[in-house]
């Protein structure tokens, strides 16, 4: 109790600093927990957009793929006369009873 009585009366200025100290390394903390929040979500927010730009060029392949697939059946197929058209769709495996 002296010590406090001793520090409030002859060296306030002791205790202000230490109140100051104080206060300051809770808001380096606090801040710093709020940065690495913020730092954490960005780099799950880049991980996101990462996997989406994965997800939509594969899109992108996938679909050139069927469009080139498309362009050769209907080249087969416009070479074929109506008989052996006919013969086709009729032995599809989409026509099968």
């Amino acid at each position: 109790m002296t010590f406090i009585n001793t520090l409030i009366g002859g060296g306030w200025h002791w205790l202000a600093a230490l109140g100051a100290l104080v206060v300051a390394v809770g808001a380096s903390y606090f801040g710093g927990k709020k940065i690495g929040k913020v730092q954490q979500k960005a780099k799950s927010d880049t991980e996101s957009a990462r996997k989406e730009v994965a997800q939509a060029a594969a899109v992108a392949q996938q679909q050139q793929q069927n469009q080139q697939e498309a362009k050769r059946v209907v080249q087969i197929n416009s070479n074929l006369d109506d008989a052996a058209a006919r013969d086709k769709l009729q032995q599809s495996k989409h026509n099968q009873p």
